[in-house]
């Protein structure tokens, strides 16, 4: 008997069908390490929820840390973006036990004073701090150039900033990220450094509303799985303790999954389950894949109304409305044609849907599902047959 290789809703730096991205940022970080540069664009890995963004950043920063890059892991949302940064980068230098921790301490603390939007006059020894204005993106710049350095000098290949949920920074944060990153581009190009960031789909809108110059960034939309990468993520973990799968039993799996990575975790740990925790020499078989459809399907159809509980009014008519049109992306002309209303009519229900991660640009002019099977749900759900 063993446990589940399948990791369903946890985060992991396995991540099989990514290849493509992850040479990407091998090469990137490669070239920040042996020519002491800058990375160039901020990279941003968008898609929907259960995609595996998160586990691709984990992947990546393992990858980092394995080349000697010094990691800062932020996750956006918790709190004020800016102070999350600082108590990532106070948390990396505390680890450090020599002069180098007091030099950048320094640096910090004035951090600290400038997003509370404080300048503190170095002349005076007594009395009240005075305010001004004061540029969060210069000292967001100066702490990502000093950490730099002192990794450097320490003997390390450089500084890695990664970032997860930025759909949920707020707009000062992203202004100030994007503004450190255009002033180092300009005037410290030879900074070792490199920023790698992930969220849902309408990130980009989300960053551009923050900051319009979005040449700073470069966005890599992940999809949903092709066959053969669908097909390793199968077979691999079963694979590596010595537990095989029959074609039939893939066939059912591949189909069910529809792609969507976090079905394939939870498919595979269903038929686990199902094969009652198989010994080295096991296999999954059909028979076994016919009795973890039915957990499946109970736990997809949780997900679904758990999702759907969430949505307003307003919201349930618009995935309504899509999902009538049928499956795969509708285009928003239809949509909005369904629902008697202008394509206009259709922007605060659509953006607070993609804050959601429920739908998505599908292509100009088109929303889709986030999710395989959610639109069967919600047609089963309200008993609608679709239009076409």
């Amino acid at each position: 008997m063993q446990p589940s290789p399948y990791t369903p809703g946890a985060v992991t730096t396995h991540v099989p069908g990514r290849g493509a991205p992850l040479a990407a940022v091998r090469e990137r970080l490669s070239y920040v390490k042996n020519l002491q540069r800058l990375a160039g664009q901020i990279r941003v890995d968008v898609g929907p929820r259960g995609i595996g963004k998160t586990s691709l950043l984990r992947a990546i920063q393992s990858h980092a840390e394995r080349e000697g890059f010094t990691t800062i892991w932020v996750t956006a949302g918790d709190a004020p973006f800016l102070e999350a940064v600082l108590e990532e980068f106070e948390r990396a230098v505390h680890t450090w036990k020599d002069t180098a921790r007091e030099s950048l301490r320094t640096v910090l603390d004035s951090f600290s004073v400038t997003i509370a939007g404080v300048s503190v006059d170095p002349s005076r020894t007594t009395g009240p701090a005075r305010r001004r204005p004061i540029s969060v993106g210069r000292a967001l710049q100066r702490i990502m150039t000093e950490t730099a350095a002192e990794v450097i000098d320490r003997g390390g290949a450089g500084l890695a900033v990664f970032i997860d949920e930025i759909q949920l920074a707020d707009e000062e944060g992203l202004r100030a990220l994007a503004y450190a990153w255009q002033h180092l581009q300009s005037e410290a190009p030879n900074t070792p450094a490199a920023v790698f960031t992930a969220g849902l789909s309408h990130s980009q809108d989300v960053i551009t509303e923050a900051a319009s110059f979005a040449e700073r960034f470069r966005y890599n939309h992940l999809t949903n799985l092709d066959e053969e990468s669908a097909l390793v993520a199968l077979v691999e973990p079963a694979r590596a303790v010595g537990v095989t799968w029959t074609d039939d039993a893939l066939t059912i799996a591949l189909r069910e999954a529809g792609g969507y990575p976090y079905f394939l975790q939870l498919i595979g740990d269903t038929a686990w389950q199902a094969t009652m925790y198989p010994d080295p020499g096991q296999v999954i078989q059909g028979e076994h894949l016919t009795i973890a459809l039915g957990e499946f399907h109970t736990q997809r159809t949780g997900l679904f109304r758990a999702r759907w509980s969430k949505t307003s009014e307003r919201e349930a008519e618009l995935l309504t409305a899509i999902a009538a049109l049928g499956d795969g992306p509708q285009r928003r002309r239809d949509i909005a044609a369904a629902l008697g209303v202008t394509t206009g009519a259709l922007s605060m229900a659509r953006r607070s849907l993609m804050d959601k991660g429920l739908i998505e640009a599908a292509g100009h002019g088109y929303l889709d599902f986030t999710v395989p099977g959610f639109a069967h749900f919600i047609r089963d759900e309200k008993d609608i047959t679709p239009f076409i």
